[in-house]
C-alpha cells in the first residue's frame, strides 16, 4: 500500500463498509432466505468494521512515523507494542500520539471544545447509522433492538466523549467496567465490543453450547448495552474523532 493509499483509507469513514453491506442485503429480500444468513451478514460486517479501523490505527501510526525519525525510533525500532491496535488501551495510545504530534505546530488546538460539539458529533454519528439501516431489511428484523439502541445512544451524555486531551472516551472500572453512570456508558460499549470483536475473530463459539447465560440474561446493563448497532455506532464514533484529528494533522504537515 502506497501513501496515497494509506491517506485515503484514513479519511475515508467506516459508515462506507455500513453502506456496501447494508445494500448487498438488501437484494436477499425479507423472507427466509434472509432469516437464515442475517446473524453471518451482521457478524461480517461488524469484523470488516473492526478489522478496519485496527487498520488505520497502523496506517496512521506509519504516517506520524514518515514525517518524524523520531516518533519512529519510538514506536517501531523499539519494538512494536500496540498489537492489533484492538483493544480500547491501544487506541488510546495511537490517538495520544496524533494528538502529540498536532500539539507540536499547534499547542492550542482542542478536537472538541465543548459539550456543544460533542453532542454535535454524538448526533451525526446516531443520523449516519439510521440513514444506512432505516428502511432496509436488517432495520426490520432487528426493529426492537434498533429502536434500543436510538434511545441509548441518543441519549448519551457529551461527559463520555474525549473527557481530557489524550483520551477517546472516558474510562470507567477495569475491573468492572459494566459498573456504569451516565459519564462512562461508551466504556462499558467498548468492553462489551471487545469481547465481541474477539468472539468473533476466534470463533470462540465453535466449542461452546449456544446456550446464554442465565447470570448476562439477568444482567441488566449487560442487555442494554450488548446491542449491535450500539457497536456500530461506537465505531463510528471513534472513527469520526481519528478522521478529523488526522485532517488537522494533515494540514498542519503541508503547511511546514
Amino acid at each position: 500500500m502506497n501513501r496515497d493509499e494509506h491517506l485515503t483509507f484514513i479519511r475515508t469513514s467506516l459508515a462506507k463498509i455500513m453502506r456496501d453491506v447494508a445494500a448487498s442485503a438488501s437484494l436477499l429480500g425479507d423472507g427466509m432466505e434472509f432469516y437464515a444468513v442475517q446473524g453471518n451478514i451482521l457478524q461480517s460486517l461488524f469484523l470488516q468494521m473492526t478489522g478496519a479501523q485496527e487498520q488505520k490505527m497502523k496506517c496512521i501510526c506509519w504516517e506520524l512515523a514518515t514525517n518524524d525519525l523520531k516518533y519512529r525510533y519510538e514506536r517501531y525500532y523499539k519494538g512494536w507494542s500496540l498489537s492489533e491496535c484492538s483493544s480500547f488501551k491501544s487506541k488510546n495510545i495511537v490517538f495520544k500520539d496524533l494528538m502529540k504530534a498536532i500539539r507540536k505546530y499547534s499547542s492550542s488546538f482542542v478536537l472538541y471544545a465543548d459539550d456543544a460539539a460533542k453532542d454535535t458529533l454524538r448526533d451525526g454519528v446516531l443520523q449516519t447509522v439510521k440513514d444506512v439501516f432505516v428502511g432496509t431489511n436488517i432495520h426490520r428484523l432487528y426493529y426492537k433492538k434498533f429502536n434500543e439502541f436510538c434511545a441509548t445512544f441518543g441519549s448519551l451524555r457529551a461527559s463520555n466523549i474525549y473527557p481530557d486531551k489524550y483520551q477517546l472516551i472516558k474510562t470507567g472500572d477495569k475491573e468492572a467496567p459494566l459498573n456504569v453512570n451516565s459519564d462512562n456508558e461508551l466504556y462499558a460499549v467498548y468492553h462489551l465490543l471487545y469481547t465481541h470483536r474477539n468472539s468473533c475473530a476466534h470463533n470462540a463459539s465453535s466449542y461452546q453450547l449456544n446456550i446464554p447465560v442465565f447470570q448476562d440474561l439477568n444482567n441488566i446493563v449487560y442487555q442494554k448495552y450488548n446491542n449491535i448497532f450500539l457497536f456500530f455506532a461506537t465505531l463510528l464514533l471513534i472513527d469520526e474523532m481519528f478522521r478529523k484529528a488526522f485532517a488537522r494533522y494533515e494540514e498542519l504537515i503541508i503547511n511546514i
